[in-house]
């Protein structure tokens, strides 16, 4: 088995050996675009050719593959740029200032790959060092089309994907349409729907924690999407949470994980009980919250976390599980539409009660704002 696990183990090194040797190699002072396609394999041409909608390269000869590729990226080059986000506008408006080409830096990685992708900068060696290299025709012909006004573009794109990525992490699983048309009805962008698309598949390319898989995207701790539709459409008398611009920027960052005053208080009751590695524990109270997200059932859900504590006393385990259970009831569910199990609860109550509250008393569902303003519209 050990030695099964090691050949698995130096295949995955060996690929990733090649994979640089294909990035980085030494390159000539011939710096066209001709010359910086022709030293990318079939495959990448293809990938290339698809982002700017050129079809039948693989069944032509290598050099007639260069030529079509080449033409397709000067004639269609007005297209891409009108997709870039701002990251990627200042990086290329940075490259183009320095008339093409740059030393590489591992955070430039995401940046790198992605023009890479699209045929307008190239990696290479130097006399032993990293560059990325944009071919001088190319920098002819961009560095006038990056003005103010594609710089706007770029950061309307940046939004509706951040926007967008900060809504499947609280909503969990949309489908595309769903998706734009709370991106249009609750936050006024204005956008045509294939260039949506085009947008979101960018998110997923440059890293947010998304997926998309044909006409629906969802987060990347969802385990079962289809599932979690289902059980939310079943819940036709709840809106979909609204939020703000702010908690959705802050949201789409990947690896985000919402404040949790519960979960902060079940981190401090653990840490009194238990000598525990800080970040071991936050990741196994993520991890509780990510269960209660894809619809674990409580009690399993609660006997998995304890499971990995030594706890010695009937009492003990009776608290840890009121103290979770507390916490299951601050998570804010996809199924539920972005609410917590206790928001649903509050707005339960409100509706039973509603006819006791004033409008302008605080609203029950703990939000501090009035009633009118919140539960009471």
């Amino acid at each position: 088995m050990d030695k099964d696990i090691s050949k698995i183990q130096e295949d995955i090194i060996k690929k990733d050996i090649r994979k640089v040797e294909k990035l980085w190699k030494d390159v000539e002072e011939n710096n066209t675009l001709e010359y910086h396609l022709d030293r990318m394999t079939k495959d990448e041409l293809v990938k290339v050719a698809s982002n700017y909608s050129v079809r039948g390269i693989t069944s032509l000869k290598k050099a007639d593959a260069v030529n079509k590729v080449k033409e397709g990226i000067i004639n269609n080059i007005d297209y891409v740029l009108g997709l870039l986000d701002l990251d990627a506008f200042l990086y290329l408006e940075e490259i183009i200032k320095l008339d093409g080409k740059k030393e590489y830096f591992g955070s430039e990685l995401i940046n790198a790959n992605y023009f890479r992708n699209r045929g307008i900068m190239f990696t290479g060696i130097d006399q032993g060092k990293l560059y990325v290299i944009t071919p001088k025709e190319l920098c002819d012909i961009i560095k006038d089309k990056l003005n103010d006004n594609l710089k706007s573009i770029a950061n309307n794109n940046s939004d509706i994907i951040k926007l967008s990525a900060g809504l499947i992490y609280f909503y969990g699983v949309l489908t595309i349409e769903e998706l734009s048309k709370i991106l249009k009805e609750e936050y006024n962008f204005d956008f045509q729907y294939e260039k949506f698309k085009k947008l979101l598949l960018i998110g997923e390319e440059v890293g947010f924690d998304y997926q998309i898989e044909e006409d629906f995207v969802y987060h990347i701790d969802v385990e079962d999407p289809l599932f979690i539709m289902e059980e939310r459409n079943k819940n036709t008398d709840i809106n979909f949470a609204k939020f703000d611009r702010k908690t959705l920027l802050k949201a789409a960052k990947p690896d985000y994980i919402e404040e949790n005053k519960q979960a902060n208080k079940l981190e401090k009751v653990l840490n009194e009980l238990f000598v525990i590695d800080k970040n071991i524990l936050r990741e196994e109270i993520d991890s509780f919250s990510i269960a209660i997200k894809n619809e674990a059932p409580l009690d399993e859900a609660i006997d998995t976390f304890l499971e990995a504590y030594e706890i010695e006393s009937e009492e003990e385990n009776e608290i840890l599980k009121e103290e979770l259970k507390k916490l299951s009831l601050g998570v804010k569910r996809w199924t539920l539409k972005g609410f917590t199990q206790g928001e649903i609860d509050n707005k339960k109550k409100t509706i039973v009660n509603e006819e006791k509250i004033r409008r302008n008393d605080p609203c029950p569902c703990g939000s501090n704002k009035k009633y009118k303003k919140c539960c009471g519209k």
